[in-house]
């Protein structure tokens, strides 16, 4: 029974060879020979075949390829393509656009009035009052830092100061300049006018007169006065290291053409609260904070003074002094509720949330 089995597999075995050689028939070599095909009457074939290009050398030599760069699969049709300069020129020519007529661009001005910018409009200067500062932080930065201009109330003066450091001695200065303008609208005054039309000249410096490390002083303008003949600045003085000292008042008179500093409003404070509440602020960190102009009297110059405790700042009451530094005196004790004048017009950014 075992000598039928074998023979029935032996018999089987040879049988199923000759089967899978026929159906693994290998491909006319000559159908994909480079040298004995003749392109202009060959057309493709109607499947695609595997392409032959990527199949490496060692089985393309089994299969009696030609080798690669020899081997050309595609017909290209060249009837359609330009023989001649002339045909090229006629084949080039773009049908839809030949007579196409480009209009000549009109260079004459527009009489359109431009629309202001939406992005900033004009406000008072000093509002909310003394609130206006300057960043030190970008001063170290930037290296030199310019406050925004403030417009005159006549619009006939644009001032704006600058200040600068100096990194190798940490050292930073400030200076006050001006530029005089023709008036009219006030949004178009500090809209158009460029810093580089002010006077290289200064009209006040601080902190140029000589070098002492780590110091700091730097001027803000507060306000013009009423009738725009003076201008007051906040000028800060400290240290990079400790911070700020303390803030003087400082008014320039254009009349004159001079500036003085306003010290005498600090030793009023100092002398009041020696005699009448027996404390010696000499030994206490305190400053003054200049508001404005004051709205019942426009030739003084309202000022708070706070002295720093751990806890909240201490009110020491709210004081004015005139630009001729004549008198200075105690307005309210309690009261921050002076009435400030409003004088001087600056641009404010309008931001838009979306």
């Amino acid at each position: 029974m075992k000598k039928f089995i074998w023979l029935f597999l032996l018999i089987g075995f040879s049988v199923s060879i000759p089967f899978c050689y026929a159906q693994k028939k290998l491909p006319d070599p000559l159908y994909l020979n480079s040298e004995t095909l003749d392109y202009e009457k060959l057309e493709p074939p109607a499947v695609k075949p595997k392409d032959p290009r990527t199949l490496n050398e060692k089985v393309r030599a089994k299969l009696h390829l030609p080798p690669t760069k020899k081997l050309y699969y595609h017909h290209i049709d060249r009837s359609h393509m330009p023989v001649t300069q002339d045909d090229y020129i006629e084949f080039a020519q773009d049908k839809k656009r030949k007579d196409f007529e480009i209009p000549e661009p009109d260079f004459t001005m527009s009489a359109e009035i431009i629309a202001p910018d939406p992005h900033f409009r004009v406000v008072s200067y000093n509002a909310p009052p003394g609130q206006r500062n300057i960043d030190l932080t970008k001063v170290v930065a930037l290296r030199t830092v310019s406050s925004p201009g403030i417009l005159s109330p006549d619009k006939k003066r644009m001032v704006y100061t600058k200040c600068f450091f100096y990194p190798k001695f940490n050292q930073t200065s400030s200076s006050a300049y001006v530029i005089n303008t023709d008036g009219g609208d006030a949004y178009e005054v500090l809209y158009k006018t460029n810093v580089m039309q002010g006077d290289v000249n200064p009209i006040v410096s601080v902190g140029m007169d000589y070098l002492q490390q780590y110091q700091f002083k730097t001027l803000f303008p507060i306000d013009f006065s009423k009738d725009s003949e003076k201008i007051a600045f906040k000028e800060k003085v400290g240290s990079n290291v400790y911070e700020t000292w303390q803030t003087n008042i400082i008014v320039y008179d254009f009349k004159t053409k001079e500036w003085k500093r306003l010290t005498a409003v600090r030793e009023a404070i100092i002398y009041w609260w020696r005699q009448n509440k027996q404390i010696d602020l000499k030994d206490y960190m305190w400053d003054i904070f200049p508001i404005g102009w004051d709205k019942n009297n426009p030739d003084r110059i309202i000022v708070y003074a706070y002295a720093f405790t751990k806890e909240q700042p201490l009110f020491l009451g709210t004081w004015s002094i005139d630009y001729d530094e004549q008198k200075s005196g105690l307005v309210s004790l309690t009261s921050t509720d002076a009435q400030i004048d409003l004088n001087g017009f600056g641009l404010k950014e309008i931001k838009y949330e979306h």
